[in-house]
């Protein structure tokens, strides 16, 4: 007997069948989709044929009682669930979730959707819980310290059930665990999490299903279309899927797919592959799957595991194959009917699951060659390149670039991009597939794709951070950049590279990245604008050193530049930095003066970004001059243009500090007005105040 007396676990959530009369078996298996009954919650459709790991389920709603009649508790009740893939982890913690509802706030997260490259995406997955927990859409906080604070700050005290799968390791979770002793956090693991004994209250181990068990679930998913088929007639498919939910999962859907198929006949061709190839009994059930694709789809298949993304659009899987959207369009369909993809929770894209991707690599291994799989990548790679590349130039066409745009390609589509938000958009969405492409180019020796594709990428990261993600890409851009004699794309990928090592705390190597950046512009573009970009950035890494004076010079050299080749745009930003910069380095009479002349120069060429920069810079110069009535002044100034932009952070500084240079001028009504709207902004971006009134 499985553990769990009379449990039936019924797998995975995720939907593996979408098409034709099968759809109507997602309809009553509830496998994918969103439960969008409670906006309050965020979890997937509970599993129709889930019939309980008893076990499991009376013991953790007994750490629940206990806790209830327990003294004031210091930690959420954390509760891991291990077992292999398709043991049923998923499903139970979906499960459970669902019967919580009604106590607590619940939401699902699968951490293999927020990876790159490896790593959970914490930055993104942080800001994705807050807007869950309330804070608006686009308000949480650009820094990643902040952000656990925000999480921190609207957990506390919090009901919530919090169901992490596919965790792979103890740190990943850490942070997001509530800091409420109310919540619940019910973690789904393929291996036993050492360093979270302090927080887990128990580690409960799933197993396979019995015999009897897996035939009452096959019995379930087929009963509409064999009425007459009994659970004991199911035994022997139930046995060869060896209580694994998930082979149950795609075995019923064969017998719901083929209702007038012997089941002597399932049954006979799946043990013969089997003993054939002397493979797992789950893997005999996906290579029966296979066996029935048509060749696009096969061959998208074997190809699918190479792709470094979330998930997989139509066009992107039509880039892949090459043959045409036609195909594309055969082989999702193909590989969705037979069970092998799912859709994806994001609109118009398809997932595989993990444990089937390994399967997919399988299959190329035994069924493609390395040429196939080489050929597939390099398309792949050029069409995200020329994506990316369209994408960058929607949302900023004036950005300096080295590599030479790729032209239309024949067999895969564009990406429409009506507006830079639409563009910026698919950039974080693809952002996986993007920097993990990056790194697939230097190891397929395409050097100029490499840091050509890093040059989109830059924007995306001032944007949104992802600073380790940066560091692995820019790196690989600078070493292909290197190796393809660029030398002119060596001097844009140090300067990168710099920045996401510097503002990742690494000193040391942003300062050699920025020197030799210098050096070797002072050498191939001496007095050209990709020269006075890395003076900008070895002036950049000296201000963020907190080596002000140092940086000056840089600021101004790189102006000078920019004034001679005629760049009215460089000329007004290096002023405003060596004016800001100054005025870091106690020199207020200096940084008055570059400022005033960037403000005109702002005002002249209508860049509304930077007169609302350069009148906040101002204001705190005049207030370091002790020219108050000026100081307020350039503050309210400067926040009609942070009101106009929306920027919530901007317009929450300067009126705090408005609040404490009114304060120090002796007009306490103001600096309550000040601090007030402040304390309202804050609420309604739901951000922490660091200010005590």
């Amino acid at each position: 007997m499985a553990e769990g007396g009379n449990s039936v676990s019924g797998g995975t959530q995720h939907g593996l069948v979408q098409a034709s009369r099968i759809g109507e078996v997602n309809q009553y298996f509830h496998f994918g989709g969103q439960d969008d009954t409670d906006p309050g919650h965020q979890l997937p459709l509970d599993n129709g044929v889930f019939e309980n790991r008893r076990a499991q389920t009376d013991r953790v709603w007994r750490e629940l009682d206990e806790r209830a009649k327990s003294a004031p508790l210091e930690h959420p009740l954390v509760v891991t669930f291990t077992g292999v893939s398709g043991i049923g982890k998923t499903a139970l913690v979906v499960h459970l979730a669902h019967q919580m509802k009604d106590r607590f706030r619940a939401a699902y997260i699968d951490l293999d959707e927020w990876r790159t490259d490896g790593s959970v995406d914490h930055e993104a997955l942080l800001r994705h819980l807050l807007r869950w927990l309330g804070v608006r859409d686009g308000r949480p906080s650009s820094e990643y310290r902040q952000l656990v604070g925000q999480y921190r700050g609207k957990t506390q005290g919090a009901r919530l059930v919090l169901a992490l799968d596919n965790v792979w390791s103890a740190d990943e979770i850490r942070t997001l665990l509530p800091v409420s002793a109310e919540a619940v956090v019910l973690v789904a693991s393929q291996e036993r999490l050492s360093g979270l004994e302090s927080h887990v209250t128990h580690e409960l181990a799933l197993g396979p299903l019995s015999p009897e068990h897996g035939s009452a679930v096959l019995r379930r998913l087929s009963e509409r279309v064999r009425p007459d088929e009994s659970a004991q007639t199911l035994v022997p498919l139930a046995r060869l899927c060896d209580g694994f939910p998930i082979a149950l999962q795609v075995a019923g859907q064969l017998l719901f797919t083929y209702p007038r198929r012997r089941l002597e006949r399932i049954v006979a061709d799946l043990t013969a592959d089997l003993y054939e190839k002397g493979l797992p009994v789950v893997e005999a059930v996906w290579n029966a799957a296979y066996a029935t694709l048509d060749p696009p789809a096969a061959r998208l298949y074997r190809l699918m595991p190479h792709h470094p993304g979330y998930d997989i659009t139509l066009d992107a899987a039509t880039a892949l194959l090459g043959t045409g959207l036609d195909d594309g369009e055969d082989g999702l369909d193909g590989l969705t009917n037979a069970g092998l993809l799912a859709l994806s929770p994001r609109a118009g894209r398809w997932r595989t699951h993990s444990l089937l991707r390994a399967h997919a690599v399988r299959c190329a291994h035994r069924y493609g060659d390395p040429a196939e799989t080489e050929e597939g990548m390099r398309r792949l790679l050029l069409w995200y390149r020329r994506q990316a590349e369209r994408a960058d130039r929607t949302l900023g066409a004036e950005r300096m670039r080295m590599a030479e745009p790729v032209p239309e390609l024949p067999y895969a589509p564009d990406v429409p991009f009506a507006s830079a938000a639409e563009a910026g958009a698919w950039l974080d969405t693809e952002r996986k597939a993007l920097y993990g492409l990056v790194r697939i180019a230097g190891d397929l020796g395409e050097d100029t794709h490499a840091w050509s594709l890093c040059e989109p990428l830059w924007k995306h990261y001032e944007d949104h951070g992802h600073h380790e993600d940066a560091i692995r890409a820019f790196q690989t851009g600078r070493d292909c950049a290197q190796r393809d004699g660029a030398a002119q794309a060596l001097i844009r990928m140090r300067c990168q590279l710099a920045q996401a090592l510097w503002k990742a705390g690494r000193a040391a190597d942003a300062d050699a990245e920025t020197r030799q950046a210098v050096l070797s512009a002072e050498s191939v573009v001496p007095g050209e604008k990709l020269h006075a970009s890395a003076l900008e950035f070895r002036g950049k890494y000296l201000a963020w050193h907190g080596r002000p004076d140092e940086a000056v010079p840089y600021f101004q050299r790189s102006r000078d530049i920019h004034l001679t080749i005629g760049n009215p745009y460089g000329v007004l930003l290096q002023g405003f930095l060596a004016g800001r910069t100054l005025r870091a380095a106690g020199r207020p009479a200096e940084a008055e003066a570059e400022l005033e002349a960037a403000r005109r120069l702002a005002v002249d060429q209508d860049r509304v970004r930077m007169i609302g920069r350069t009148a906040a810079e101002l204001a705190r110069t005049h207030r370091a001059l002790g020219r108050t009535a000026e100081a307020v002044a350039a503050y309210e100034e400067a926040l009609v243009h942070e009101r106009a932009r929306g920027s919530v952070h901007d317009q929450i500084a300067l009126h705090d500090e408005l609040a404490a240079v009114t304060e120090e001028s002796g007009d306490p009504e103001a600096a309550g007005r000040h601090r007030a709207r402040a304390r309202e902004l804050r609420a309604e971006a739901g951000i922490e105040s660091d200010h005590e009134d």
